[in-house]
């Protein structure tokens, strides 16, 4: 690279400010800022005493001759140089002997061109000589200036980008982030740059994504990571980290540069879709289970009251009159007994279908809950005597506004239900009432509900004991707290296992007109 040397005469320029300061002026930045044409004028005062032929290039001059001839420092100022001249009239006013600083000349063809000018006295002690050294930077800063350029419009799309962009260098530390960053974490960029970005990942996640991150920049591989991003509102939300590697013309590793997507929505909907799935199977398993369930318990009471009737049948073809007499009672007994079953078991079915398409009705009227439960106790006298299961019962008058049907449902599900799980133990009912609600409860002594399956017992199809071991389709429950809720009550249930069982429903007195006029929509 050409380096331009001249040397410079400042003889008239130096008596000019011996002069300035005779006549009282302390501080010459001040007095020039208030006299700017001085600096020009003292521009021409300077006298080139030599220059080499790199000068005469940079110069854009025919040669040395052409420069030496012509050359004023005013006739290749600009207003850019006359700020760097300014300075080097403070550094002689100040006795400096060095000065390098970077301004702008105007060449002979008129061209402006960047240089770097150092300037160097012999001494400080009124040394007229000036020594210049000068390189032409030109080509050098507009790179600067488009690197810069470039740089802005990258900022400036970045800053406008849906995503949140990154930079970084060799080490992995953070040189940049984009402004949509910041709008969404919160922090400033005093706290993010360098590594400070971890800070605003989960505390579960941060480690990892540093791991991650940190092999990745070790070998200059792209990557790709998932963690929980903070917001500034404090929640944290999914986000996806992907980065790839920047490389110099030559080849070497200059950083990452990557971008931070927020994925919530798309999280959400990828785990809405799992549990869907989950229910899914859960659904198919729950019906394939009940399909076997209800096949069994449907063909149960079927298949004794297919017998009695072959066996009444044969009787009667034989003529067997006197022994017909004899068994009919029994037989129609347990012939009523399944046909009740096989009501009780369709009429779930139906309550449910009803209750899933939001189509139950409610017809509240009067209704005496002491006198309706003590109704219910006598249909399962004989259920009772037969297992031995006594029905003890403290019931009073409570009237209220109820669907006697729904009621009388719920009580017969919760009777049947203590009747089987307590058989052999004393069953007892109970009614009551408060300023606004009835209550009734029914309490067996039998086998109990375990803990985890207190709230599972109301669900549809759900039991908390073996269906090999106790019948039943698993919808009493379900269908009795349904009622209950479409009254506006509610139903819930105190157990122990081996300690028996006490659900009790509380009503209000009157059952609201929504309710009654909508049912129950689920």
């Amino acid at each position: 690279m050409d380096v331009s040397l001249w040397v410079e005469d400042f003889t008239a320029v130096t008596n000019a400010l011996d002069a300035l300061r005779a006549s009282g002026v302390t501080d010459l930045r001040a007095w020039l800022a208030e006299h700017p044409g001085f600096v020009m004028e003292a521009a021409g005062w300077v006298e080139v005493l030599d220059v080499n032929e790199a000068t005469a290039r940079l110069l854009e001059a025919r040669g040395r001759d052409e420069v030496m001839g012509s050359l004023s420092l005013s006739r290749i100022f600009l207003p850019e140089t006359a700020a760097a001249f300014t300075d080097e009239l403070v550094m002689f006013w100040e006795g400096g002997t060095r000065l390098e600083l970077e301004t702008v000349l105007k060449t002979l063809r008129g061209r402006h061109v960047d240089v770097m000018l150092t300037l160097t006295r012999p001494s400080p002690e009124h040394s007229d000589r000036v020594f210049v050294t000068m390189r032409d930077v030109t080509a050098q800063k507009a790179s600067q200036r488009a690197l810069q350029e470039s740089e802005a419009r990258f900022r400036n799309m970045a800053d406008h980008a849906p995503v949140m962009l990154w930079v970084t260098d060799v080490t992995g530390r953070s040189l940049y982030l984009s402004r949509s960053w910041y709008e969404f974490t919160g922090q400033t960029e005093a706290e993010s740059l360098g590594f400070g970005w971890l800070g605003a990942v989960h505390p579960d996640d941060a480690e990892r994504a540093g791991t991650v991150f940190l092999a990745a920049n070790a070998d200059h591989l792209p990557f790709q990571l998932d963690y929980r991003l903070r917001h500034k509102d404090g929640r944290y939300r999914w986000a996806i980290d992907s980065a790839s590697p920047r490389f110099g013309p030559a080849g070497e590793f200059l950083g990452y540069i990557g971008s931070v997507i927020d994925i919530s929505d798309r999280k959400q909907v990828e785990q809405e879709r799992e549990r869907l799935l989950v229910a899914m199977d859960e659904a198919i398993r729950i019906r394939d289970e009940f399909l076997a369930v209800a096949s069994h318990e449907l063909k149960t009471p079927l298949t004794p009251l297919h017998l009695k009737l072959q066996t009444l049948a044969r009787v009667a073809q034989e003529g067997r009159g006197p022994q017909l007499l004899e068994r009919l009672p029994a037989d129609l007994e347990v012939m009523q007994r399944q046909v009740k079953r096989l009501s009780t078991l369709v009429g779930e079915l139906l309550d449910v279908t009803l209750i899933s398409g939001g189509q139950l009705r409610l017809e509240p009227e009067p209704v005496d809950l002491g006198a309706l439960l003590h109704e219910v106790a006598l249909r399962f006298d004989a259920e009772s005597q037969r297992t031995s299961t006594p029905i003890h019962t403290e019931l009073g008058e409570v009237v209220g506004q109820w669907d006697r049907a729904r009621l009388e449902q719920a009580v017969s599900n919760l009777l049947a239900n203590a009747l089987k799980y307590g058989e052999g133990h004393p069953v007892h009912l109970r009614t009551g009432r408060t300023a606004e609600h009835a209550w009734f409860s029914i309490r067996d002594e039998g086998i109990g509900i375990p803990a985890e399956a207190m709230d599972r017992i109301f669900e549809k199809f759900e039991r908390a004991v073996s269906e090999r071991h106790y019948g039943g389709l698993g919808l009493g429950l379900y269908v009795t707290r349904q009622n209950v809720r479409a009254m506006g009550g509610t139903i819930d249930v105190r157990s122990a296992p081996g300690q028996g069982a006490t659900f009790t429903v509380h009503l209000p007195c009157r059952v609201s007109g929504e309710s009654a006029a909508g049912g129950l929509a689920r």
